[in-house]
């Protein structure tokens, strides 16, 4: 038996709308270390590497895909290899966890680098969600 639902593409697009107008305004943080169980989990032992700003709007949605919108590079805060994210909405309330990657890895946050330097700049180069 398999617990994977199939939505309708009229619902896969609402739900990426619904996505995308909580990322509005709100942050993605990369973290180097285990990702948490669930989103719902605090983050403990992982290092905050950097952290970007979510642009207001934060993306366009076209069938069930939600495409982000140019993120500004940001200053690195801590040296460390990037292994996750966790994007916030602009309560700062926890909105996902994601896996990062580098540019064609498929992941859904790609970087310019996961060897990340404190005092240099990370450039976000793609940042896609698509509904399934």
């Amino acid at each position: 038996m398999s617990n994977i639902l199939g939505f309708a593409a009229a619902r896969k697009t609402a739900r990426a709308e619904l996505l995308a107008a909580w990322l509005d305004g709100g942050e993605i943080r990369v973290y180097s270390g285990a990702r948490p169980a669930t989103t719902d989990t605090a983050v403990t032992t992982q290092t905050l590497l950097v952290t970007f700003a979510i642009p207001d709007p934060s993306g366009e949605v076209a069938n069930g895909v939600l495409t982000g919108n140019a993120i500004a590079a940001a200053l690195i805060a801590e040296t460390g290899f990037a292994t996750w994210a966790r994007a916030v909405d602009s309560a700062t309330g926890a909105v996902f966890d994601a896996d990062v990657g580098t540019p064609g890895s498929g992941a859904l946050l790609q970087l310019d680098s996961l060897n990340l330097v404190q005092g240099g700049y990370c450039t976000v180069t793609s940042f896609t969600v698509t509904e399934r």
